[in-house]
């Protein structure tokens, strides 16, 4: 079975229309059939938090909107991974790479578990292509028909 760690900038592609939203529900799909596995540290769950906060503000989606989005993530079945177990790795990876500890937080755990990162973070992906050649793009992910 495929295995892959997604950031929060695919999560978020599955509740709210964007580019890339086909190729993050391509990926929901495969996870939801359990023909893929998907990790993620449980630090994805604050920040799909601070996406619905921010569409709410936006008034993009309301409160009701937003607990629902909420309540649905956490009943994908994703594995979680404690961020605290990856703090160190992340925290070097920030400082020498200079990317934020949350992006860092993802590149620790794909490390971990040598499975590429998915994410549709195209500045992360241009930092960090040439040093860690398991971060993939998104758009670089072609749905099979």
């Amino acid at each position: 079975m495929e295995t892959y760690v997604v950031d929060a900038s695919v999560g978020a592609k599955w509740f709210f229309s964007e580019t890339g939203e086909e190729a993050a529900s391509y990926l929901l799909q495969c996870l939801q059939r359990r023909k893929m596995k998907l990790i993620v540290p449980d630090f994805f769950y604050i920040e799909i938090g601070n996406v619905c906060r921010n569409r709410v503000r936006k008034k993009e989606i309301n409160s009701s909107a937003a607990l629902a989005i909420m309540d649905h993530v956490a009943q994908f079945p994703i594995a979680r991974y404690p961020d605290g177990d990856l703090w160190d790795v992340a925290f070097e990876n920030a400082i020498q790479f200079d990317i934020s500890v949350y992006d860092a937080l993802y590149i620790a755990l794909a490390e971990i578990y040598t499975v590429p990162l998915i994410t549709a973070d195209e500045v992360l992906v241009k930092i960090c292509k040439n040093r860690f050649d398991f971060i993939l793009s998104l758009s670089e992910l072609k749905p099979a028909s």
